[in-house]
C-alpha cells in the first residue's frame, strides 16, 4: 500500500494521459487483489474447511463466517470481477472504472488488513 499511496492524487485524466502511471496502478490493484484472495482462501480453508470456486465467493464465505464486516464486504464486492478485467483484459479496460477502484482500494485494502489482524488476534484467544 505504500507503493500504491505514492499515487493517490492520480485521477482519471492522468491515467489517460501517462501510460507509465496506469501500468503502476493497474499493476498495483492486480497484486493487491491477489493477497486479499490468497489469504482469504488461506483463512477459509485453514479455519472452516471451506473452499471456494470464485473470488466472491470467497469474500462472501468469509463474511458469512464473521472474519470480515458486512461493511467491508460490501465494499470489497466486485472485486474478483474487477482484477479479472485487469488480468485478461476482459472487454477492454474502462479507465474511468480503474480510477474509481484505484480511490477505493486506497481505503478498503487497509481496512481489510486491519480486519484480517483483528480476527487474527481473536484466534489466539479461542
Amino acid at each position: 500500500m505504500t507503493e500504491l499511496n505514492k499515487y493517490r492524487s492520480v485521477d482519471e485524466t492522468e491515467l489517460r494521459q501517462d501510460l507509465s502511471q496506469r501500468w503502476i496502478i493497474e499493476r498495483g490493484l492486480i497484486a493487491a487483489a491477489e493477497i486479499i484472495f490468497d489469504v482469504t482462501d488461506h483463512i477459509l480453508a485453514a479455519h472452516y474447511s471451506v473452499y471456494s470456486e470464485t473470488y466472491e465467493d470467497s469474500l462472501e464465505k468469509l463474511n458469512e463466517n464473521k472474519v470480515i464486516s458486512d461493511s467491508l464486504y460490501n465494499q470489497l464486492r466486485g472485486l474478483g470481477g474487477f482484477r479479472n478485467i485487469l488480468v485478461h483484459r476482459y472487454l477492454g479496460i474502462d479507465i474511468a472504472n480503474v480510477a474509481q477502484n484505484f480511490q477505493k482500494g486506497l481505503k478498503t485494502f487497509p481496512q481489510f488488513a486491519q480486519e484480517i489482524l483483528v480476527w487474527l488476534d481473536s484466534q489466539r484467544t479461542v
